[in-house]
């Protein structure tokens, strides 16, 4: 190689605190491109969410997520009748969840297997919050995937995770979510209250979910750095 691009500003110096490459490193953040769908309604009106805030979680169930996370947090939240939870994935962790879900007897999740990209596009655009969790053992920083899918949406984003995980900072100065660390229960559970009783927050965080894609996470963005930026020289 001749750069090596890392995709988070406390990834990088992590990755320069832990390595000796004579090569030079650059922040160079994911990208996704702008191509978002509409929904027709037609999944929530299938489920018999038509009155629910939903709350969207999109993508691999394993260890890394933990999502017993989220099911604490669907837990607190099950008796408010208007939040509910969609997931949608598979993974390592999925018996746990089921298992998990059924122990704590909860109406409010609705778990599915995963689905095509196109199908899964559409169900993320007819639904309120992108939901995401990561393990708070994690030590370096991850910015997960799902999340550019959340912002290409314009979905406000709901996380946990790890502590110090600088996707925390992106998120949250961009006004696109509100992000807790993962153990902090009671923080977690305001932060979705917070986006549970105000539509015009959703609206607002949706909305700077979509200029932080554009800004940041966008294929534009990424060729600017690579060509504007002369990573390349």
């Amino acid at each position: 190689a001749d750069i090596i691009a890392i995709e988070s500003p406390k990834n990088l110096i992590w990755f320069e605190s832990r390595t000796w490459v004579n090569k030079p490193l650059r922040l160079l953040y994911n990208w996704a491109a702008d191509d978002s769908v509409k929904g027709d309604s037609n999944f929530r009106n299938k489920m018999g969410l038509q009155d629910k805030v939903v709350f969207f979680y999109g993508g691999n169930i394993g260890p890394q997520q933990d999502m017993l996370n989220i099911v604490r947090l669907a837990k607190s939240l099950q008796y408010d009748k208007r939040a509910h939870f969609v997931i949608v994935g598979d993974g390592f962790a999925l018996n746990m969840l089921k298992n998990s879900l059924s122990n704590e007897n909860l109406k409010n999740v609705t778990l599915l297997p995963p689905v095509p990209q196109d199908e899964f596009k559409k169900m993320l655009s007819e639904f309120d919050v992108g939901l995401f969790s990561l393990n708070k053992e994690h030590t370096t920083h991850n910015i997960p995937g799902k999340l550019l899918g959340y912002m290409v949406q314009g979905k406000p984003i709901l996380g946990s995770i790890n502590i110090n995980n600088d996707i925390k900072d992106i998120v949250e100065d961009a006004g696109a979510g509100l992000i807790a660390v993962n153990g902090d229960d009671d923080t977690f559970l305001l932060n979705a209250l917070k986006l549970l009783n105000n539509t015009n927050l959703r609206n607002e965080m949706g909305s700077s979910s979509k200029i932080l894609l554009k800004n940041v996470f966008s294929v534009k963005a990424a060729a600017k750095v690579i060509l504007e930026d002369k990573l390349l020289s």
